[in-house]
């Protein structure tokens, strides 16, 4: 179950994302997001992440989902 926050919190992003057209993803867009400041917009629980936790975040026009671990809270 996803958490959505009320009010977004502000964050950083400790290192650069770089995600890859691949069949393994569906075909997604490739994008670049550079490290730097992030809106947190929710979170929730995977064993996808490393950490069991991930952020929904927003940066740079993009709306994704990152390990825990790779954003601080400022």
């Amino acid at each position: 179950m996803i958490n959505i926050y009320k009010q977004a919190i502000n964050g950083f992003l400790v290192n650069d994302i770089t995600a890859f057209d691949s069949e393994e993803n569906d075909h997604q867009l490739i994008y670049h997001l550079k490290k730097g400041p992030v809106q947190i917009l929710g979170e929730f629980s995977s064993q996808k992440y490393e950490s069991g936790c991930a952020y929904v975040i927003y940066a740079e026009e993009e709306v994704i989902s990152v390990d825990k671990e790779l954003v601080k809270i400022k």
